[in-house]
Formats: C-alpha cells, structure tokens, sequence
C-alpha cells in the first residue's frame, strides 16, 4: 500500500502529474484542489523539476485491478476525501473530481444541507447530492470548522475520552495545532459549546455544537 510519495516533478497534465521517486515515474491523478495548490511547483526533466510530496490513496479492485493514485497535499484533504467515498454511489474517481473547492467550504455546504451548491462540483448530479447530504451532514463539522493555511496533519478523533477535561484537552488541541484557530479563540469556542449542550460525551459531539455555534 503507497500512502505517501516524495520525489522531483517531471511533468503536470490536465489532471494528474508524473512524480519521480527512486527512479520510478508514478503517474498520480490529483483533484482540482490539489492542482490549484501546486500551481506553483515546477516540473521539468533532472534538477528543473521541483520537489514535491503527496499524500496518496491508493485504489485498486477486483473490477479495476490496474491500480490508481490518487494525490492530495494534506492529510485534512485526503481524510474528508475518504468520507466523501463512504456515500452510496460515490467512488473514488467521482469524490476526487467532485473536490473542486476547499474542504471547508464543501463541508460547511453538506452541513447547511445545500443541494443546490453540491450539484454544482463536477460529476454530482441531484441523486448524489442528496446522498451525501443525508450520509454526511452530522460528519463534517471538524472540516468546516478548517482554516485556510492550516497545519496539514490527520486528524483523529478517536477514542472519545472518559472525562470532561480529556475532551475538552483534545477538541482544543485540534482545532488549534490541525485547524489553525488561536489557542484563546478555541478555548472560548468549546467553552460556549459546551455551556450551551454541557451533556456532549466524544469529540465529534462537540464539533457539531462548536459548528453551530459558529453559524449563529
């Protein structure tokens, strides 16, 4: 399984590129997002071509055994990606191509349950759209709440803790060292989520209650 890969860029295509690592070319396939973020990188044969590191999901099946590469320039991306492949009849190469915009602004639009917007992402039709509102929308409130620049690291929000102060301790370390908020703005954040619904007991509770919040 390739789950990362750094090397030289030796050539950009309409939607993918050819990174070369050990002396092997990998043609990986990258989503709009991506494209856009590495707008700057150069490519070029020898020492012309930049260096240049992706997080990698790999996708090969039974159906599809020539295996494909699928490249993102954070794991936040890479991690919303995978839950964007857990909706009824969204496969990989349909949930990448669909991530024309920033993760925050897809995932504020499934948790407001705009249809409208998510018909407008490339190759998601009416059918899809409602599919992962329905699936996605108590989900996705740790991406909404990203902010742009934000440390490129997984996020994991599990196991819950067993008590109030370990939640408390773990939501903030999260929205401040992988979401990018200021540590006094992440504390008030979970201290008005958790006045307003004190009955919370795992992570992703609390970020749906901070999310809220924040809409108001």
């Amino acid at each position: 399984m390739i789950a990362t890969l750094g090397g030289r860029l030796r050539r950009k295509l309409e939607d993918r590129v050819i990174l070369e690592c050990g002396g092997i070319g990998y043609e990986v396939f990258l989503p709009p997002i991506a494209l856009r973020q590495i707008e700057h990188v150069t490519a070029g044969p020898g020492e012309k071509g930049s260096e240049l590191e992706l997080v990698v999901y790999y996708h090969a099946t039974r159906d599809q055994p020539r295996p494909v590469l699928i490249g993102f320039t954070s794991d936040l991306d890479k991690e919303f990606f995978e839950k964007l492949i857990t909706v009824k009849d969204i496969g990989p190469m349909v949930a990448a191509r669909a991530l024309a915009m920033p993760v925050a602004e897809l995932a504020e639009a499934i948790a407001r349950q705009d249809e409208k917007f998510l018909r407008g992402l490339p190759g998601i039709g009416p059918q899809k759209a409602k599919n992962i509102v329905a699936q996605l929308q108590s989900k996705v409130a740790k991406f909404a709440l990203a902010r742009a620049g934000a440390a490129a690291e997984p996020i994991d929000t599990a196991p819950a803790p067993v008590d109030a102060d370990g939640l408390r301790e773990l939501v903030w370390e999260i929205m401040v060292k992988q979401l990018g908020h200021r540590p006094s703005e992440a504390s008030q954040l979970i201290t008005d989520a958790l006045r307003r619904r004190p009955s919370v007991m795992s992570p992703e509770e609390l970020f749906d209650e901070i999310y809220r919040g924040e809409k108001k």
